[in-house]
C-alpha cells in the first residue's frame, strides 16, 4: 500500500445536557408507562408519548448522517487534506506526532450507521496541532490505516500514538 485515503467528515455531537435530559425523559416516560401505569388516561397518553419521542431521537443518534467535508491522503511523504475549497499539505518529516484516535465498536453514542467514527490528529515540530474526524468503513480499514501509520512511525521515526476517545 502506497497511500491511504479517506473521508473528513463532521458528526452531530448533541451536548451532554441534550443527552442527559433525553435519558431522563425516557427512563420517567418507561417508568410512568410499565411500572406505575396510571389511571388518568391523557397521563397515560402523554407517557406513551414522551417515551416514543425520546426513544425514537435516542435511537437516532446512530442514523444521522455525518457531513461530508473533503477527503484526507496519506502516503510515505506528506499528508494531504483536502477540504474542497482548501487544501494544505503537510510533510510527514515536519510532524512530532501522529495519533489515531477511535472508540470502540459496542458503543451507542461513538457509532453511525454509516459508518465508524475516527480521529486523526497530528502536531507539527512549530506546535500546531491539527485534528480530523474520519470515517473507515470497516474494521478491517480500521487495521490498514493503523498497519500504514505503524509503517509511518517506522521510517520517519515520529511518535505515533493510538488511544480511544470519551465522548460522553
Amino acid at each position: 500500500m502506497q497511500s491511504f485515503e479517506t473521508k473528513i467528515v463532521r458528526t452531530w455531537q448533541p451536548s451532554k445536557w441534550l443527552r442527559t435530559l433525553v435519558t431522563i425523559l425516557l427512563i420517567a416516560s418507561a417508568i410512568s408507562v410499565f411500572v406505575w401505569q396510571p389511571d388518568i388516561p391523557w397521563l397515560m397518553i402523554l407517557s406513551y408519548i414522551v417515551y416514543g419521542i425520546t426513544f425514537l431521537f435516542a435511537l437516532s443518534f446512530s442514523f444521522i448522517k455525518p457531513k461530508y467535508l473533503g477527503n484526507i491522503f496519506i502516503s510515505d511523504e506528506e499528508i494531504e487534506v483536502d477540504l474542497g475549497d482548501e487544501k494544505q499539505r503537510f510533510l510527514i518529516s515536519d510532524l512530532k506526532e501522529l495519533g489515531l484516535n477511535y472508540p470502540s465498536y459496542g458503543s451507542f453514542w461513538k457509532y453511525t450507521l454509516q459508518e465508524n467514527k475516527n480521529h486523526l490528529d497530528f502536531m507539527l515540530q512549530s506546535g500546531e496541532k491539527f485534528d480530523y474526524e474520519i470515517l473507515l468503513q470497516n474494521k478491517e480499514m480500521k487495521e490498514d490505516l493503523k498497519l500504514y501509520l505503524k509503517r509511518i512511525q517506522k521510517t520517519s521515526q515520529i511518535k505515533v500514538e493510538q488511544s480511544t476517545l470519551n465522548t460522553f
